[in-house]
């Protein structure tokens, strides 16, 4: 069976975007620490880094300084996102990430993808998310187009957060 793509589509689900190679702020190696939990983490193949499992205290994906925790990222696919917002769970999810210096909730999707939601009202969902952005305005919630570009937006978060972790402490205040 042949299934064809309109130059829309195909552009739609590959966007044009090519990942920059270079080092997250110079650094030559890092450990990023995955959830044991996690099941179809990313790799961080193509980067300068490489991954440990552990038991997270919260997130999916984490980086330590001098044996702290120091920034962590929850993954989310838009479903699982949709899902976790409208049962109550990340509202939890995010009482925990609020313990940690630096966290961030990233959805492998676009914002807009929301309001295509079939399930779901696509009117709750987002209200739902502007109420746990005001509840929770320490742990911001990032949409990214892509798994890869979640991958990479990752990537540059932990590198910026082990470059300063001093810095990461006091922005949290300000956020």
């Amino acid at each position: 069976m042949i299934f064809w793509q309109s130059a829309r589509t195909f552009k739609v689900a590959r966007p044009n975007v090519s990942i920059p190679t270079a080092r997250a702020f110079g650094l030559t190696d890092m450990e990023i620490i995955v959830d044991t939990r996690e099941r179809y983490a990313w790799k961080f193949s193509t980067r300068q880094a490489t991954t440990t499992k552990w038991a997270l205290p919260a997130g999916d994906y984490g980086v330590k300084v001098d044996d702290e925790l120091i920034a962590v990222v929850e993954r989310k696919s838009l479903t699982d996102f949709a899902r976790s917002l409208t049962s109550g769970k990340l509202g939890y999810r995010l009482a925990d990430l609020e313990q940690v210096p630096r966290a961030v909730v990233l959805v492998e999707d676009r914002y807009s993808a929301i309001f295509k939601l079939e399930h779901v009202r696509p009117a709750v969902v987002a209200d739902m998310l502007a109420e746990c952005q005001v509840r929770h305005r320490s742990v911001p919630i990032i949409f990214a187009e892509t798994r890869a570009l979640a991958q990479e937006w990752a990537y540059r978060f932990f590198g910026a957060a082990v470059r300063d972790p001093q810095q990461a402490d006091e922005s949290a205040t300000r956020w």
